[in-house]
C-alpha cells in the first residue's frame, strides 16, 4: 500500500469547516485514516452531533452496514484504492449513505479516482482554489445542487388538474 500524505491545505480545511457550520449536520461520517481537525472541532462544539469514523478496508466491510448520514467526508482514501473501487465507493456513499457528500479527490494525472470521475458522478468542485490540477481538491454532491426542480414542473403550468381537459397536447 502506498504511503499517503494526509496533510490538507488549510483553505480546504476552512471550506469543510464553513460548510459544516452552514449545514449544521446531526450525523457525520468520516471515511479515512484520520478525522480532520475541523470535523473533530465541530463535533466538540455541537453536543447533539454524532461522529462515525470508519477506516476503509473494502467496500463490503467498511460501507455496506452503515446507515444514512447528514454529512459524509471521504478523506485520504481514494489515493490508496483502484479507480474502479473508488467509483463504486463514491457511488454507494452518494446514493445510500449521505445527504451531503464531500470527497477529497487526488490531483489529476494519477491512476486512481480523479476529478473527471468526480464530475461523472454528478459532483461539483467545492475547493476554494478553482482549476488547480496539481493539488488534491474537494468535490461535493448534494441533491439540492444536482437536480433542481424545473420551472415548468408546477401547478400553474401543466400539472394543474383544473386544466386537464382544456388543452390537447
Amino acid at each position: 500500500m502506498p504511503k499517503v500524505d494526509l496533510s490538507v491545505d488549510s483553505a480546504i480545511e476552512k471550506s469543510i469547516e464553513s460548510r459544516l457550520m452552514q449545514e449544521n449536520p446531526d450525523t457525520v461520517l468520516v471515511l479515512g485514516a484520520a478525522v480532520p481537525k475541523c470535523v473533530s472541532d465541530y463535533i466538540e462544539q455541537n453536543n447533539e452531533a454524532s461522529l462515525k469514523h470508519v477506516v476503509y478496508e473494502n467496500l463490503q466491510e467498511s460501507v455496506y452496514g452503515l446507515h444514512r448520514f447528514d454529512f459524509a467526508l471521504v478523506y485520504g482514501v481514494l489515493e490508496t484504492i483502484s479507480r474502479d473501487d473508488g467509483i463504486q465507493l463514491i457511488s454507494r456513499l452518494r446514493d445510500f449513505h449521505s445527504k451531503l457528500l464531500w470527497v477529497l479527490v487526488p490531483a489529476a494525472g494519477s491512476d486512481c479516482y480523479g476529478p473527471q470521475d468526480a464530475v461523472a458522478n454528478g459532483m461539483r468542485l467545492a475547493s476554494p482554489e478553482q482549476f488547480s490540477t496539481d493539488k488534491q481538491q474537494m468535490y461535493e454532491f448534494s441533491l439540492k445542487f444536482y437536480k433542481p426542480a424545473p420551472q415548468w414542473l408546477n401547478a400553474k403550468d401543466w400539472a394543474n388538474p383544473e386544466r386537464w381537459n382544456k388543452f390537447r397536447w
